[in-house]
């Protein structure tokens, strides 16, 4: 009989305790949102990923902006001195400009499909160690659901209390855990 008492005296405290744990740390949330997309770009490896491809585009983007200045510049050239070239002289400048034309379309469209593909593919690598990240913490916080947010613009959740937004807490405890530094930031140690 003493120890049924014993017992139950203990199972009471544990369950008080208990129920003052979930008092203290707020009410329990098993359905939270977050803003996937933003969570992938805010994490400090998305961002030196974004930042390191700005700088292997940079010499591309600096040539076509020089390309482009020259075509301004023969066409400024062109229709300044038009009325005294002869026929034959301004029809040649015409052609080269129009072929200068032609390399500076092509170019930026090459530029523009590599970078396109280039950041599309690293934000998919690093979607994929988030979304995996994001099934880890989901657990370990005891959620039951996860909802996608979405954008403001196009929302997919048309109301979720701000507590229940957890991208920030995502991004935070992903940067903690995989210690990318952010562009400008000193790299954590392990």
């Amino acid at each position: 009989m003493k120890w049924q008492i014993l017992i139950l005296l203990c199972s009471s405290v544990v369950g008080s305790a208990r129920a003052q744990v979930r008092a203290t740390a707020g009410p329990l949330q098993s359905a939270v949102t977050i803003s996937f997309n933003t969570a992938v770009l805010d994490t400090s490896e998305s961002q030196k990923n974004m930042a390191d491809l700005e700088k292997k585009f940079a010499p591309r983007q600096a040539h076509i902006k020089a390309l482009n200045g020259e075509v301004e510049d023969l066409k400024k050239q062109l229709s300044t001195t038009s009325d005294k070239l002869a026929e034959s002289e301004r029809s040649e400048r015409m052609q080269s400009i129009e072929s200068k034309e032609k390399q500076l379309q092509r170019e930026m469209e090459d530029y523009r499909n590599d970078s396109q593909s280039e950041a599309q593919q690293a934000f998919q690598n690093v979607a994929q160690k988030v979304y995996v990240f994001l099934q880890e913490y989901a657990q370990k916080q005891g959620y039951k659901f996860v909802l996608e947010r979405g954008a403001a613009e196009n929302p997919v959740v048309w109301y979720a209390a701000e507590s229940a937004d957890i991208t920030a807490a995502v991004v935070q405890a992903y940067n903690a855990k995989f210690g990318v530094a952010a562009p400008g930031k000193e790299q954590k140690s392990n």
